[in-house]
């Protein structure tokens, strides 16, 4: 598997006045020598640190751990590509030895035939996500869902199949994920990344 591929997600961080800034991006094109990105709107904020030559880190949570390397702008985001330069023997892989797990209130909607409902979650991982629903689930239901993630990250979408069922609480569900593009998957890590280190933008 490649450790950097394309439509994966990765944030470019700098140090601004006494201010530490993590801009998250995507990748477009891996080239034998650069990366080419596709920057946020907001970047034209932080142009004077994007011109070409600037030194950047990055950081890249894939599926088996966190991606970390030092860079320069190779082409400002004022020409046609913004790229940085790639050297895929300078990467240091940190990898991860657990399962990330969070405690987040997010919305989850929920559709299995006709029905549709909007649950609260209370934990999620790379692997598996719970959450609170009145409505009674069975073992092995599965039913599409669509979670909104906080501070604009987007929305996911993906298959759950219930695997857990509380014993106390016969509201609390724990369900697998299935039919999750590889782009979804990449979101959700790195959100639960800045959401684990209290990361995030200026």
């Amino acid at each position: 598997m490649d450790l950097i591929s394309e439509g994966q997600k990765l944030s470019i961080s700098f140090q601004k006045d006494n201010n530490f800034v993590e801009i998250v991006c995507t990748i477009l094109k891996v080239l034998e020598d650069r990366l080419i990105i596709d920057l946020p709107q907001y970047f034209m904020r932080y142009i004077e640190y994007l011109e070409v030559g600037k030194k950047l880190t990055v950081k890249v949570f894939s599926k088996i751990g966190t991606i970390d390397f030092n860079t320069i702008v190779i082409s400002s985001p004022l020409e046609d590509d913004f790229s940085i330069e790639f050297d895929p023997d300078a990467l240091k892989l940190t990898e991860g030895n657990e399962i990330p797990v969070i405690s987040d209130i997010l919305p989850l909607k929920i559709k299995k035939g006709d029905y549709e409902c909007t649950v609260k979650t209370f934990e999620i991982s790379t692997e598996y996500l719970k959450f609170y629903s009145n409505k009674p689930f069975e073992l092995e239901d599965t039913f599409d869902c669509s979670l909104n993630l906080a501070q604009d990250y987007g929305t996911i979408k993906f298959v759950a199949t219930v695997t857990n069922i509380d014993e106390i609480y016969n509201n609390e569900y724990t369900v697998s994920y299935s039919r999750m593009s590889e782009y979804d998957r990449q979101t959700l890590l790195y959100y639960m990344y800045v959401y684990s280190n209290d990361a995030g933008q200026e």
